[in-house]
């Protein structure tokens, strides 16, 4: 028996549950975060506490959203039968 290998982390989240795999994490790019919370510790800490929105320019741009916070969207709108977060594919 070989031994498993520690996940790489930028490898994609592997489903807890039997789910379309489109609901969850798995199709979304990763970026590691140590470079912004050297950069920007207090807006990583504001973000584990919640969703933090960014502007750009003076208007809304982004949404930083802790990922229980993001399953529980995409619950939610696979439960009203609504479109989730649109993936691009490039």
């Amino acid at each position: 028996m070989t031994a498993r290998r520690p996940p790489h982390p930028d490898e994609a989240v592997r489903p807890t549950r039997d789910v379309d795999p489109r609901e969850g994490m798995e199709r979304f790019p990763r970026a590691d975060i140590s470079v912004l919370e050297t950069a920007q510790p207090k807006l990583i800490d504001a973000a584990l506490r919640g969703a933090v929105v960014l502007t750009r320019h003076g208007r809304d741009a982004f949404v930083l959203l802790p990922v229980d916070e993001f399953q529980s969207l995409a619950r939610e709108a696979m439960a009203r039968r609504i479109g989730g977060p649109k993936v691009i594919e490039g």
